[in-house]
């Protein structure tokens, strides 16, 4: 009897089959191995969440004043470290890093006052600028009313 051998087209066709098949059974096993060893966390930034929620501006003279009520939304207190007043294009008016940090406890609202007197115009908008230890920021677009 005479008997006909697999063809080599299809013997390479299962190899192939195979081959993906036990690749795609390692990965998932790989995978899911490796959720169970490092349990995901969420990162600090993620937890930490910092909203403006108003900007008031004070006029000594010919300068300006300027207090930033800044709210931490998120689930872990946080620390301003710079407070910045800039233009629409971004340019620096003036701000920066605060001397002593302003510490936020979650769910509380705090006034951050921008270090510099800042020449502001009436009419312009502007845009305040705070960030935290971590680098997280918050901005707010503001006008001085003329």
């Amino acid at each position: 009897m005479r008997r006909k051998a697999v063809s080599p087209v299809i013997a390479t066709l299962l190899l192939i089959v195979i081959a993906v098949a036990a690749a795609v059974l390692t990965y998932l096993w790989v995978t899911g191995y490796m959720g169970t060893v490092a349990p995901r966390e969420t990162p600090m930034q993620l937890e930490e969440r910092i909203k403006i929620d108003a900007v008031k501006t004070i006029k000594t003279g010919e300068v300006y004043n300027v207090q930033i009520y800044v709210a931490n939304i998120g689930e872990n207190a946080t620390k301003i470290v710079s407070a910045y007043v800039l233009t629409s294009d971004y340019t620096v008016v003036c701000g920066g890093s605060l001397d002593t940090p302003q510490f936020i406890d979650v769910g509380q609202t705090a006034t951050v006052d921008v270090s510099d007197t800042c020449n502001l115009n009436p009419g312009v908008s502007y845009i305040a600028k705070v960030s935290t230890i971590r680098g997280v920021e918050a901005t707010y677009t503001f006008r001085i009313r003329a």
